[in-house]
């Protein structure tokens, strides 16, 4: 057990309490986990597909394509969103905020001493880890470039069920036999 001193914590219960997550992120992240593995791999599946045919999508229809099109704009989102909330994952939370902060590799030059008083927000959704010191700096651990790819996977999927739902609509009415011309 480590003294108890400045930055400093005593056991292990009390080095968890500090960073512990309310049983609803802890569900949610564990949620984010799950689904990252098969998003990744039909990721990769779609990667080599695309490599070994050359040809874009598996379906043959215009609604098959967009609702492909739109697993893959979610599988890019859950993907991201893993990535996102892993920003700063270390066995010492605060290690990745004094790395982030200093700009050199902490892991070598790590002190309990450093990480005195630093508050550690996170939030799953969007995801964002701030690191707050006393003297009032703040360091964000998650990259600059996932929101927006949050933002355009997630309207990638909304617009390409869309598209999928009126193309869909589009076949029903010109298959119908007997039935008048759409009125467009």
């Amino acid at each position: 057990m480590v003294p108890a001193g400045p930055g400093r914590v005593r056991g292990r219960a009390a080095a968890t309490a500090r960073h512990r997550h309310p049983p609803e992120r802890t569900i949610l992240y564990a949620a984010i986990l799950l689904l990252t593995l098969p998003a990744a791999v039909l990721l990769a599946a779609k990667a080599v597909h695309l490599l070994a045919t050359r040809r874009v999508g598996y379906a043959r229809t215009r609604p098959g394509r967009c609702g492909e099109a739109a697993t893959l704009c979610l599988c890019v989102f859950v993907v991201t969103l893993a990535v996102g909330n892993l920003s700063g994952f270390d066995t010492r939370p605060t290690r990745a905020c004094v790395t982030a902060r200093t700009g050199h590799d902490a892991v070598r030059s790590y002190h309990y001493a450093a990480d005195a008083g630093i508050t550690i927000d996170s939030r799953p959704l969007p995801p964002s880890v701030l690191c707050t010191w006393p003297d009032g700096a703040t360091v964000q651990l998650v990259p600059s470039w996932v929101d927006p790819v949050l933002l355009l996977s997630l309207a990638g999927a909304v617009a390409s069920v869309a598209m999928g739902c009126r193309a869909a609509v589009g076949e029903g009415r010109r298959t119908r036999p007997g039935a008048p011309p759409a009125i467009v």
